[in-house]
């Protein structure tokens, strides 16, 4: 680490040197050799390198400070199409170009297809991995944003874009010496170019940095010259540790050597990171304690572990682990002084530090400790909080006058402030915890002295006076009736016991001292109360259901003449009503019979009644017709059309009948005796003249009354 610390000086060093642009802005540097831009720049923790090789144009490659500019990366390398100096700001030029004359590549042909690469500038070099994983993050960013993309691509146009091509064990793919492409576009799997991703298309990745009139989205003014580039963004490989792979990353333009296209790598992101775990043990008085992130001043330490979990590769190699440290509470102030590392030796998983909080007098409330491990994957960190022990309490149950039964009762002790954990001691209990059980006989005082991890104590006390009890006498409705569909109220009294008593209903769950009750059938319904003691009483009440269910059918002797029958249940007496004006308009029959002397809409009603007085009623609609009535018409017309096909004649109350009919000469041409088969307009197999004739129909009445009618149909076709 300590390694990496004058990397970076060294590289900020060069900058500051090589470098002359204002310093609230992007810069620039091609004072590093190939080899130092992945020795110094590039590579993090868990990478050891070998064999580093450049392509391309000198002035095409470097390092860059984006500290102070808008474009997401600190420090790093510039890989580019054209002059890394292009790079810098402002951005008052929508198309920079430096035509370096270098070839493209095969392998970004892939990528730019069908466009060509030219002017590539390719960095590569071999490389070991001390975990599972290999990453590095990184910007694309060019002047062609976005004057050149289309969407979708037009075969042939302007596609800049890169590659991050690795190869080795474990891993196939598309490209030169099998090898995969892995910088991606996030959750879709393209190649990151120009199409791929841009305002057009991934446009959650892409940071609009304006045409060259500086009139894009940066928040930071014009820092930068591209017109564009992505958000940063995370290339990964799974790798085999200990293994040796190659990388090869390249930017190539597409289709022509005009406009200039790069990619920044952040320093120090080309690592194969270990995982560490951070956890810890804290003490008081020399015990465990249950919160293994809470220290309470002046009285105890906490035993912080940093485990590296790795395989037998990585672990033969010995380490060390920086960590930052923040928060609240001051280094060699609040707690004994730690340093900032810790220092594994070969095959040692787990390394630890020891600190002890420091009493200081002053009440400060919670102060944090923050502990950060750097280049952790994922990332590892730890909090304690150290907090000043508040005053000891206790308070034990209140003083209480015991009137119930012997049984059993709970004390407890609650307890807060002091430093946890707590010790407790009783007097005229038992036990060693804070809660305990008795089972009190007589007129008692309770004590209780509880003592914290740092010696304090307090102590409280309850006293408790047994009454004699008188033990509960229920009374309750006595057992009665109720008519069908009525409702009762069932009520309960209490005597004894001891006040606050809960009462519960079965069928029915009422939870109240009386309910109200209307049973379907004969019910009985317990009733139990329970006091505060837990005594339980119970009684039972039946209440009697007397069922009664009005109810009648009725038909018609005649029409006016009416029959009902009556079919209610449990009933011992009757009233109807039949709802006309006549003397006998009520009855009290059981099966009663009426005549109804005009025709109309009447409604009978039909009350009954039990033994008991329970009653019901019903009611339905009779419609009286006269009891004789007829009619034929004056025209039919036989022409099979389904309409007026028959001629007859229609009624009620008519208990004979005869029809006949005569054409205009006098000469009978149909009779019949049955009301439903009626002239169908024929005479002697073949249809009658249209014209007039006379039809006569000899009538009986269920009265034995004789009529006759006689009148003309006009036959028409």
């Amino acid at each position: 680490m300590n390694f990496l610390k004058n990397k970076k000086l060294t590289v900020f060093c060069l900058l500051f040197f090589a470098s002359a642009v204002s310093k609230a802005q992007l810069t620039t540097s091609t004072a590093m050799t190939p080899t130092q831009l992945v020795q110094n720049v590039l590579l993090g923790t868990g990478i050891t390198a070998t064999n580093i090789t450049y392509t391309g144009a000198p002035l095409a490659r470097g390092t860059f400070n984006g500290t102070a500019s808008n474009l997401g990366l600190s420090t790093g390398v510039i890989l580019c199409t054209g002059h890394i100096s292009n790079a810098v700001g402002p951005n008052n030029n929508s198309g920079i170009t430096n035509v370096n004359g270098f070839p493209g590549d095969a392998d970004l042909n892939i990528i730019t297809s069908p466009a060509l690469s030219h002017d590539a500038s390719i960095l590569e070099f071999d490389f070991v991995p001390r975990s599972d994983t290999v990453k590095f993050r990184y910007i694309f960013a060019s002047d062609e944003y976005m004057e050149y993309v289309n969407s979708p691509p037009i075969p042939a146009n302007v596609n800049d874009g890169f590659g991050f091509f690795i190869s080795g064990p474990g891993i196939t793919g598309p490209f030169s010496n099998n090898s995969k492409n892995i910088a991606l576009v996030p959750g879709v799997g393209l190649p990151v170019t120009m199409y791929n991703l841009s305002l057009n298309n991934n446009g959650q990745y892409y940071f609009d940095n304006g045409n060259g009139s500086g009139n894009g989205t940066a928040p930071d003014g014009l820092t930068v010259n591209y017109d564009g580039f992505t958000v940063p963004m995370t290339a990964m490989a799974a790798v085999q540790c200990g293994q040796t792979y190659h990388i090869k990353i390249a930017i190539g333009d597409a289709f022509d050597s005009s406009i200039d296209s790069g990619v920044f790598l952040e320093e120090g992101s080309f690592s194969s990171p270990e995982e560490i775990v951070i956890t810890s043990n804290t003490y008081l008085a020399g015990q465990p304690t249950i919160n293994d992130t809470l220290l309470f001043e002046g009285c105890g330490k906490a035993r912080i572990h940093f485990q590296r979990l790795g395989t037998a590769c990585n672990l033969v190699y010995p380490d060390t682990v920086y960590y930052t440290i923040s928060g609240t509470a001051t280094n060699g102030v609040d707690y004994t002084t730690i340093g900032d590392s810790v220092l594994y030796a070969s095959t040692i998983d787990t390394a630890s530090i020891v600190l002890n909080t420091i009493p200081d007098a002053l009440v400060e409330g919670s102060e944090t400790i923050i502990l950060n491990v750097i280049n952790s994957t994922p990332p590892a960190s730890i909090t304690l909080t150290i907090i000043d022990s508040p005053p000891l309490t206790v308070d034990l149950n209140p003083d209480v006058t015991y009137s119930c039964p012997p049984s059993t009762m709970q004390l407890t002790a609650a307890t807060a402030g002091g430093t946890p954990p707590y010790q407790y001691s009783w007097i005229n209990a038992t036990g060693n915890i804070f809660t305990t059980t008795i089972n009190p006989q007589q007129t008692t005082t309770y004590y209780v002295t509880v003592t914290d991890a740092c010696g304090t104590t307090a102590t409280d006390s309850m006293h408790l006076i047994v009454t004699a009890y008188t033990p509960m006498i229920l009374t309750s409705s006595n057992d009665t009736s109720v008519c069908f569909g009525n409702a009762v109220t069932l009520r309960t009294m209490v005597n004894g016991g001891r006040p606050g008593f809960t009462y519960v209903w079965s069928p029915g769950g009422s939870t109240f001292d009386s309910v109200s009750v209307n049973p379907a059938n004969t019910t009985t319904y317990t009733v139990q109360v329970t006091d505060i003691c837990s005594q339980t009483v119970a009684d039972n009440i039946t209440v009697t259901t007397h069922f009664i269910e009005a109810g009648f059918y009725f038909h018609q002797i005649t029409n006016q003449n009416v029959q009902f029958n009556n079919v209610s249940s449990g009933a011992t007496s009757y009233l109807w009503n039949f709802g006309d004006l006549s003397p006998d308009a009520t009855s009290h029959e059981m099966n009663p019979s009426h005549y109804f002397a005009n025709d109309g809409t009447y409604t009978v009603s039909l009350v009954v009644t039990n033994e008991e007085g329970c009653k019901d009623s019903v009611f339905q609609t009779l419609v009286i017709l006269p009891d004789f009535y007829f009619y034929f018409p004056n025209t039919f017309s036989p022409n099979d059309d389904g309409k007026n096909d028959i001629f007859t004649g229609y009624g009620i109350g008519i208990k004979s009948f005869r029809m006949t009919i005569y054409n205009r000469w006098g000469e009978l041409i149909y009779v019949t005796d049955d009301i439903t088969k009626g002239w169908d307009g024929f005479y002697m197999g073949k249809e009658a003249e249209i014209g007039i004739y006379v039809c006569m129909f000899d009538l009986e009445t269920f009265n034995k009354k004789q009529l006759k009618k006689i009148g003309n149909v006009n036959l028409v076709r």
